[in-house]
């Protein structure tokens, strides 16, 4: 099967987990026996053996931080915003000129949250079958759910209706056909902005096969007697991650008598990340924090090895978090927030612990648990790893992949 992989950021340009993400997919279709060519943002880093067609709008940025993409939109003007978000001009003559060149059985749009429906619509108009996979609500319209949300909308609602119902004609229009969403809770956001429940469908994502390799050369950790809880969570510095109540969380346990110690490690700063440093360095949590920059899939592996406990404390929606998944993977039994589409991921009480978001007091009374019976800790962190190395392996999730691709192009036999 010939297929064109549509996404804005592809490495080396990185902004997190979900680039890898892509191209981890795209080297498990090729090598089992697929041609994939990948039409990508403008850059210059690009590998020649990677086979990207680097011409979509907006250009990525150069700079080691990957930069903030979304800003653009945030900042830009309304024509600007249009442009990213509903149709643009160049990204459609870019991917006309991707489908004329590679000739391809079906168009994979991975995302196209800034790149506007202009490949879909390109597809369309070759016809030439697509498959789009949502990983967070870009087919819901970023820009438009932003608006929304925000508490200065009502001084142009009438402006936001008016957009709101040509989005949804225009995506109806052009007919976004088969989705894949990471999860359930993805799902019910898309069909909750009007997409056809039937044709959303959940293909969870899976263990990175560069993590599941380096999860399988250690075992899953073990406490001893009289040691420390060691915590860790995996997340960017940003207040939708929850960082602030798992803090309180470590701090509540602490001050109950608990030996607690928590590891937090992400990109970000600003603000927010300040804030955390200065919480982290009051009385009741002096010592027992320590703040890790972004690291390679080696040092996240070294760090999970050495933890026993991995929380994600999200309170913003988190679409379905991959580091659960790493940290299932190395054998950790894992405390969530019962947010968005993570819980997915485990069972409560089987693989882990689901907790109420925005509760500190939570989040303490799952670690005071899990430190006074380590026989449950390691029976949660043992079944925990056996999910991450079965349905939620890197190879199921290219197998879901690879099943919805083929019920587009049924006759394929590569």
């Amino acid at each position: 099967m010939r297929i064109l992989v549509v996404t804005l950021r592809y490495p080396p340009y990185v902004a997190g987990g979900y680039e890898l993400l892509t191209r981890d997919a795209v080297l498990e279709l090729r090598a089992r026996g697929h041609e994939v060519c990948v039409l990508a943002g403008r850059g210059t880093r690009f590998e020649e053996n990677e086979r990207v067609l680097p011409w979509l709008e907006p250009a990525l940025p150069e700079d080691e931080d990957g930069g903030d993409l979304f800003e653009l939109s945030r900042s830009g003007s309304n024509a600007q915003r249009f442009r990213m978000h509903f149709l643009s001009p160049a990204n459609l003559t870019a991917s006309r000129r991707a489908i004329a060149a590679f000739q391809p059985d079906i168009v994979f749009g991975f995302n196209l949250g800034l790149v506007s429906l202009a490949p879909l619509l390109a597809a369309r108009l070759a016809g030439v079958k697509t498959l789009l996979y949502a990983s967070d609500p870009w087919l819901a319209n970023h820009w438009l759910r932003e608006w929304k949300e925000s508490p200065h909308h009502a001084a142009k609602a009438v402006r936001l209706e008016v957009l709101q119902r040509f989005w949804s004609s225009f995506r109806d229009l052009i007919d976004v056909g088969e989705v894949l969403t990471c999860s359930e809770y993805i799902r019910g956001v898309l069909a909750s902005s009007g997409i056809d429940p039937a044709s959303l469908s959940v293909a969870h994502l899976g263990v990175p096969p560069e993590m599941e390799r380096l999860a399988s050369e250690v075992d899953p950790p073990v406490r001893e007697p009289g040691e420390a809880l060691r915590v860790v969570c995996l997340s960017s510095f940003w207040d939708g991650k929850g960082q602030a109540y798992l803090l309180e969380g470590v701090a509540a346990a602490r001050r109950s008598g608990a030996e607690v110690e928590l590891v937090l490690a992400g990109a970000g700063g600003g603000g927010y990340l300040d804030a955390l440093r200065r919480r982290a360095a009051e009385p009741d949590l002096a010592g027992a924090v320590r703040f890790e920059k972004p690291m390679d899939r080696a040092g996240v592996s070294a760090l999970l090895a050495s933890s026993h406990v991995f929380c994600l404390p999200s309170i913003w929606g988190e679409p379905f978090a991959l580091s659960t998944l790493e940290a299932m993977a190395h054998g950790l039994a894992v405390v969530a927030s019962e947010d968005g589409g993570t819980p997915e991921a485990f069972h409560d009480g089987r693989e882990g612990v689901l907790v109420p978001a925005r509760s500190g007091e939570a989040i303490a009374g799952a670690l005071e648990r899990l430190l006074a019976d380590e026989p449950m800790r390691r029976r949660l962190g043992v079944a925990a790893q056996a999910r991450a190395r079965s349905e939620l392996s890197h190879g199921s999730f290219v197998d879901r992949l690879e099943a919805a691709l083929r019920r587009q192009v049924p006759s394929d036999a590569p």
